[in-house]
């Protein structure tokens, strides 16, 4: 694993965060959201889904029409800009490591790009898990160390304050001690870069299960 970890200060990285989006900030496109709920299986239905370290709240948006959708960011200004892209999510400025939401509450938990960015990502997938009904879905989105296209350039950074890459079966012994890991899925920003094997994709889609206590 690729790691790199600046400051365990949370309150850093939300002012880290709140300079970013206040500057334009990450936002996800509508077939990165898509493809998500595709892969969740998302119907409408009586079911309450939570985005951690949800930025602009773009998969909300496309999530809140099938789900009664929650968002939570450790940026106050990211929350600024989801509560209005995503107008009928429910949203909480607060850290991934301490989730303001009852214990099994959700059905759905998705967490985007997000995981590798985290103080302490045990402690996330930890209060992940405990919000988390049985039997709920829970997607993570996460990059890949051996990422082609960046070993080619020679790049192994994605220019954050925290950020760590790894391999999937890195990913794999990490996801593993919290969640049922069903299938990973391998996914590369552009269509001409789906020839890239699953080995060396971009990032790894992982569905998950929580199965267990």
């Amino acid at each position: 694993m690729i790691e790199r970890i600046r400051t365990k200060s949370k309150n850093k990285v939300g002012k880290f965060y709140d300079r970013i989006y206040e500057k334009g900030g990450y936002i996800s496109g509508s077939n990165f959201n898509r493809r998500a709920l595709k892969i969740l299986g998302l119907k409408k239905e009586n079911a309450r889904l939570l985005d951690v370290g949800c930025g602009q709240g773009t998969l909300l948006a496309a999530a809140e029409k099938y789900v009664e959708t929650y968002g939570v960011d450790i940026s106050k200004e990211a929350i600024k800009k989801a509560e209005k892209i995503s107008g009928k999510s429910k949203f909480r400025v607060a850290e991934a490591e301490k989730i303001p939401f009852p214990s099994g509450y959700f059905d759905y938990i998705t967490c985007m790009g997000s995981l590798e960015h985290f103080v302490d990502i045990n402690k996330a997938l930890k209060e992940m898990r405990r919000v988390a009904k049985k039997g709920a879905k829970i997607l993570i989105h996460v990059p890949n160390s051996r990422y082609l296209v960046h070993k080619i350039l020679g790049i192994n950074t994605q220019g954050q304050i925290n950020e760590r890459l790894a391999t999937e079966e890195e990913w794999r012994s990490i996801i593993g001690k919290y969640f049922v890991i069903e299938k990973a899925h391998k996914y590369n920003t552009r269509f001409f870069l789906e020839w890239i094997p699953k080995r060396y994709c971009c990032h790894f889609t992982f569905l998950c299960r929580k199965n267990h206590e």
